[in-house]
């Protein structure tokens, strides 16, 4: 396969097949002869890499209609539209354009000055959004009216730049902010006072899918879904869909439970959980003191458990708005074109899921959560499924055994907490 080779590579290929074959079918019949072939050979080696333009300069038209865009901003009645451009509210996009306008990246020493960092982040915007066909390099360079070359080079300033403002909008919540996610769970159960409130953040995994087979390793990247991507772990609050915690990078291979001790709550579950608090999970997950997940059969068909599932199943339906609007904005995570060749690309395709989740944030600082949820019904739990497939089975077997340090003795008190709810308060639609 040549998709991924640039035509410096293809045409020094090429050329060396050539001369391979030239020498097997035509050898030199003197020294002399020899010498000169391998001395043309030197040189046109040397020009094939040295040459900056491989093809002639072709004259593409270029128009584009971004320039609607600053017009539809400048009316309310059609914000709906820029929205629809570049998958944020002019609000949002004039509070990030400001935190980013003066990053080092957008700055040069020539006497050109670069593009207005404006349009660099509405092309880089344009291209997080789209999915499919629309989001190829040629049809983004078609409608900002500018050149290939140019999106790229817009979209690495952009996303660098972006990158810098990631502990300001991806960080742990502050004890306030928890107590906001705790009275949320409350309110969803209809009782205060119960523990299950210390279940203040819910994590699930999901595909990240690539457009094609990576050059590097292609079959690592092989999902169960039959495609290719990153096993990406996402830790949200409830109650606005917030993304407090992440890991992004293992491939698509990876066990949920395996890339889950990769987040800061499984590497540092002290600095993200005080006390009794902890998170809730599906099935995948390995149950401890601070993940609680639900059961696997054939426990869950015990009728205690099987209330607990439904209860902690209807408080992580959250996971799934989350996906929704992280996916349904940012719709290049469901195609994603960074080709993988190297680990250079492997790391920007990593970069590409932490901007966009960065950007999911900077949407519900600025704009609340009711912006970042509109976008949700754009990515389905159907579409989801395409994506992800059903969930990972457990790597490890059930422990039937309890005593004081067994991990399970947290969720066994959660299930005997609720039963007692319900049994207390049975008009509790649990």
């Amino acid at each position: 396969m040549t998709w991924h080779k640039t035509l410096h590579q293809q045409y020094l290929e090429a050329y060396m097949s050539y001369m391979a074959l030239r020498m097997a079918l035509l050898p030199p019949e003197s020294a002399p002869q020899l010498l000169e072939q391998v001395k043309t050979d030197c040189l046109i080696l040397y020009n094939i890499f040295t040459a900056r333009y491989l093809n002639t300069r072709v004259l593409v038209p270029k128009r584009g209609n971004f320039s609607l865009a600053w017009d539809y901003a400048s009316d309310p009645a059609l914000h709906d539209r820029f929205v629809t451009m570049f998958r944020v509210s002019p609000h949002v996009f004039e509070a990030v354009l400001h935190l980013i306008r003066n990053h080092v990246v957008f700055k040069n020493n020539s006497n050109n000055e670069q593009t207005d960092p404006r349009d660099q982040l509405a092309v880089t915007l344009y291209r997080m959004g789209r999915f499919g066909n629309g989001a190829s390099v040629r049809d983004v360079a078609r409608d900002a009216g500018i050149s290939e070359g140019a999106v790229h080079d817009f979209t690495e300033r952009t996303l660098t730049a972006i990158m810098s403002l990631h502990d300001q909008f991806v960080r742990p919540l502050t004890d306030e902010e928890k107590e906001i996610e705790k009275c949320w769970i409350e309110e969803q159960l209809g009782v205060a006072g119960s523990t299950w409130r210390e279940g203040y953040i819910m994590y699930d995994g999901t595909i990240i899918v690539f457009y094609g087979r990576p050059g590097m390793d292609g079959a690592a990247y092989y999902t169960r879904k039959q495609n290719y991507g990153f096993n990406a772990q996402i830790g949200n609050a409830p109650s606005n869909l917030r993304i407090v915690d992440y890991c992004v990078g293992l491939t698509g291979s990876a066990h949920d439970s395996t890339a889950f001790k990769h987040t800061a709550a499984g590497r540092w579950p002290d600095w993200m959980f005080k006390g009794k608090e902890f998170a809730w999970a599906d099935s995948a997950y390995d149950v401890d003191h601070h993940t609680i997940a639900v059961h696997k059969k054939p426990e869950a068909d015990e009728p205690r458990n099987r209330l607990f599932d439904r209860v902690v199943s209807g408080l992580r339906v959250r996971s799934e708005h989350c996906m929704g609007a992280l996916k349904g904005r940012w719709q290049s995570l469901r195609g994603l074109r960074v080709p993988i060749n190297n680990a250079s690309d492997h790391h920007r395709a990593s970069r590409w899921v932490s901007c966009c989740i960065i950007m999911h944030n900077a949407v519900i600082d600025i704009d609340g959560w009711l912006g970042v949820i509109e976008f949700a019904p754009l990515h389905t739990r159907k579409d989801e499924h395409d994506d992800s497939g059903d969930n990972d089975e457990p790597i490890e077997p059930f422990d039937e055994d309890f005593d004081e340090n067994d991990p399970e003795a947290r969720r066994k008190e959660l299930v005997q907490e609720i039963n007692d709810i319900k049994a207390a308060f049975p008009h509790l639609r649990l």
